[in-house]
């Protein structure tokens, strides 16, 4: 642990700004003890709406995402404040009957806390903390801003706190994959082993962003398998291959407009599976059970039988596509794109991506038409792959291209999204990305993975 001063001596030119924003914003002693972090976002190379049904993905950690100061203060509140105007700074108790703001930015770090006082503040209380930070990763860009957002609250109050230290963390914590779990049960309101449930956020889903985020390794692509989480391979990523990454412009918010439309892939999932059971008396809990039904691949006599099961439900939700989708994806493109990938074989791992993206766009109605533009714009330019990722209805792509060619690349592609969509090109934002490290503690000015800095042992 460092004090604030010791922070600010050591700090890397990243945090400079933001601890000059801090001491401005919470005025004290420079000898109070001091935290910093960074929290990627998440890259989601395939792996569209598998993991809350049991399904794989294929992640990396990006480059980009949230830094944090932090220091503990003692009025058992939590006050953050943000870089920018954007983000007007909040403050709010430590108790678990704390009623989250739905539809404004302070629902995620109100929702993380109550969650924390609901299930640790009996053991001993939590201790408030002063929180300064900013971004550089673009709202509502299907990077899954909103996880890394509750992923830095909860850091926050647990290093203020000595969390990962109580008996009550260890006895259901015990690695950084039953982290990330109950970090996705706090955003989707599930109960984790012996930590009860609440609200969350609205949103249903899995937890593949908080498991990259937190887990994720500099330089390769990370395969995971969810519901429950286990982390199957790391692959390193070639370095002759880049991603070039666009953030469309348009806005994939899951606490607003596109709320109601995220929650639908969920459901049409469940539904799915419910309607297998009474169709075929099968006793399936998740579109991985049904894919488990076929051959490995999604055979023809595979897809028959489940229109067959699903081919009477209610047209409007396509029940059979969104079963297909699963099984295309999780059985289909992620295994193939891994030997590609060990192969080095930048021709078919990115018409597999190229795939994927097809495939959500028909199968998931996930896919806005100005990310297809840019999707298709990048094969159009050159790229060897493309794909929409996230969530959907909004949201980023990425480019696969060779390394040399990714700084060339890059301007064609704004300058074609710019001719087609001037107007939402305004808010676009391109980079070049490669794989990251998870969350990283930067409370020694030298940089560490987070979860490599926990002592996990029971």
């Amino acid at each position: 642990m460092s004090t604030l001063s010791e922070l600010s001596a050591a700090a890397d030119p990243r945090f400079r700004p933001l601890l000059e924003s801090f001491l401005a914003r919470f005025p004290g002693d420079p000898g109070r003890p001091a935290f910093a972090f960074s929290v990627p976002g998440r890259l989601e190379v395939l792996g569209k709406h598998t993991d809350y049904a049991g399904g794989h993905s294929l992640l990396a950690s990006l480059d980009r995402g949230f830094l944090a100061v932090a220091c503990p203060n003692d009025r058992r509140t939590v006050r953050m404040a943000e870089d920018r105007d954007e983000f007007p700074a909040v403050e709010f108790p430590l108790r678990p009957d704390l009623a989250p703001r739905v539809g404004d930015w302070a629902n995620y770090p109100m929702t993380m806390a109550a969650r924390l006082a609901a299930n640790f503040a009996a053991e001993a209380p939590l201790r408030g903390v002063d929180v300064a930070f900013c971004a550089d990763l673009p709202v509502g860009s299907g990077m899954s801003g909103s996880s890394a957002l509750m992923m830095m609250s909860f850091l926050a109050v647990a290093s203020a706190s000595g969390l990962c230290a109580r008996e009550r963390f260890r006895r259901d914590i015990h690695d950084g994959v039953d982290l990330a779990m109950y970090l996705a049960c706090a955003e989707n309101g599930q109960t984790f082993r012996g930590l009860p449930g609440g609200k969350g956020v609205g949103t249903f889903g899995g937890s593949e962003d908080h498991t990259e985020i937190l887990n994720g390794r500099s330089g390769a692509l990370s395969l995971y398998q969810f519901a429950p989480t286990v982390h199957k391979a790391d692959f390193t990523f070639p370095s002759a291959w880049r991603f070039v990454v666009a953030f469309s412009g348009v806005r994939a918010e899951k606490t607003r407009e596109a709320l109601e439309r995220y929650n639908l892939a969920s459901r049409r999932a469940r539904l799915a599976v419910e309607a297998h059971n009474a169709e075929r008396g099968s006793g399936c809990s998740l579109l991985r059970d049904l894919a488990d039904l076929g051959d490995g691949t999604p055979s023809a006599a595979w897809k028959r039988g489940i229109r067959g099961a699903l081919g009477g439900t209610e047209p409007r939700l396509a029940l059979a596509d969104r079963a297909l989708q699963f099984s295309l994806e999780d059985r289909r493109h992620v295994p193939g794109a891994i030997q590609a990938l060990l192969r080095r074989d930048i021709g078919e791992f990115g018409a597999i991506l190229s795939a994927s993206h097809r495939d959500s766009k028909r199968f998931l109605w996930n896919i806005v038409p100005q990310v297809d533009f840019l999707a298709g714009a990048a094969l159009d330019l050159g790229a060897a792959g493309a794909s929409g990722f996230g969530a959907g209805f909004g949201g980023s792509v990425y480019a696969l291209t060779s390394r040399e060619a990714a700084d060339a690349f890059l301007p064609r592609w704004r300058d074609a999204y710019a001719a087609r969509y001037p107007a939402e090109a305004a808010g676009a934002d391109f980079f070049l990305a490669d794989p990251s490290d998870g969350i990283r503690d930067w409370s020694s000015g030298v940089p560490r993975r987070w979860v490599d800095t926990v002592d996990w042992r029971a």
